[in-house]
């Protein structure tokens, strides 16, 4: 019966699914060529994103989209598809920073500009709070695996394709907490695996309740499960252990990841504070003056303007990327936030935070470090000293 089920080449998935690949695979080639292949997107995002988006055409296009209206363990394999497996793929794969560079940079600024002046970005923050996001996913796995609303998806297309839809915008926000990176996390690791422990508990209701149910809860799928040989509650029981075992394990798979990520994190911080007693120990030391003096020296010697500045920043769109104080509407999540610039030891993490160093970063990043995610913003002499003599204001 598989093989005899037709494929449902349905116009508006295969379009958005062949446009989404297509800007991923313009903005990499252009990232590749542009800024090089080292530490923004590596072969293993590409993989990611290719996996993610072929297993999400086989979950709405292949045979399986058919068998689902059929038999409900078919349709639960479906959802655990759309909210365990391509999302995490995707979120995998960063495709912001993909889709960002598939732009020119003239480009890339108007539509940082337009985010932030539309309050997008605003609305991004609200909807990426892990609470929110924690009341989102859990609560459309709940509401969508009741019965009533569940025969409504199958009872109606636009109500079952605004289903799918809420399965995997929350699952894509869900899995971009759990996964993102160390430098732009919401949640620190020990937090989030609290958060990814709490998930598991509220989202497995579902499917318990469809094991150990005396009685079927979905009739609507009584002549489908007949006609592939199966009782209501064999296949309602079968579901539950698909919502259970797979789900399980990719859950699992993560907690083990986050895991191993937060000894790491606490094995730095640890050596990070064993290397730090000696050198407070010598600030405690040094005359607060000499801090004083290096912090006029530092601002001067930068020979910029810092009102004209802040105002390039909000021009050039840094804050599509960071978070600038003291700059309207620069409130990005790209980059690290800017704030205390005038006082780190480090640009980038790397070049120390000399004024010359500081004005060359800003000129070209790409130059100094390949592949970063700063892409060159064409600024000349002048304006690279304005905008470092704003950033060494911010103490």
């Amino acid at each position: 019966m598989w093989l005899l089920t037709p494929w449902s080449f349905e116009p508006g998935v295969v379009l958005g699914l062949g446009l989404a690949s297509c800007i991923y695979g313009i903005g990499i080639t252009r990232l590749y060529r542009e800024a090089g292949r080292e530490r923004v997107l590596n072969r293993w995002h590409l993989a990611a994103f290719v996996a993610g988006m072929l297993i999400l055409f086989l979950a709405l296009c292949s045979p399986l989209d058919a068998i689902a209206d059929q038999l409900f363990s078919a349709h639960m394999l479906q959802h655990i598809l759309l909210m365990m497996v391509v999302p995490p793929l995707l979120v995998w794969s960063r495709p912001a920073v993909a889709f960002v560079w598939a732009f020119t940079p003239p480009w890339r600024k108007r539509i940082g500009r337009a985010w932030s002046v539309s309050g997008l970005d605003r609305a991004s923050k609200v909807l990426m709070h892990p609470f929110v996001v924690f009341v989102l996913f859990c609560g459309a796995f709940i509401f969508w695996h009741l019965p009533r609303p569940y025969a409504w998806g199958l009872e109606n297309e636009f109500v079952h394709v605004l289903e799918h839809l809420s399965f995997l915008l929350s699952a894509l926000a869900f899995w971009t907490i759990i996964l993102e990176p160390s430098g732009h996390r919401r949640l620190d690791y020990a937090a989030t695996l609290l958060y990814l422990v709490v998930t598991v508990i509220v989202s497995d209701m579902p499917g318990a309740l469809m094991v150990i149910a005396p009685r079927p809860l979905y009739p609507i799928h009584a002549e489908g499960a007949a006609a592939w040989g199966m009782s209501l509650m064999q296949d309602q029981q079968l579901a539950g252990l698909i919502m259970w075992i797979p789900a399980g394990a990719i859950y699992i798979a993560a907690a083990m990841w986050l895991f191993v990520r937060l000894l790491e994190e606490s094995e730095r911080r640890a050596l990070k504070l064993h290397r730090s007693v000696p050198i407070a120990a010598i600030i405690l030391m040094l005359p607060l003056l000499l801090v004083g003096c290096r912090d006029a020296a530092q601002g001067s010697e930068t020979g910029g303007d810092p009102e004209r500045g802040a105002v390039l920043i909000g021009r050039v769109g840094c804050g599509t990327c960071h978070i600038v104080p003291g700059i309207a509407g620069a409130t990005g999540l790209v980059g690290p936030p800017l704030d205390h610039m005038g006082s780190r030891v480090y640009i980038a993490g790397m070049l120390r935070n000399t004024p010359d160093n500081m004005i060359a970063w800003l000129r070209n990043p790409q130059a100094i470090v390949p592949g970063n995610a700063m892409p060159n913003m064409d600024l000349d002499g002048e304006q690279a000293r304005d905008i470092a003599g704003y950033l060494y204001t911010l103490r």
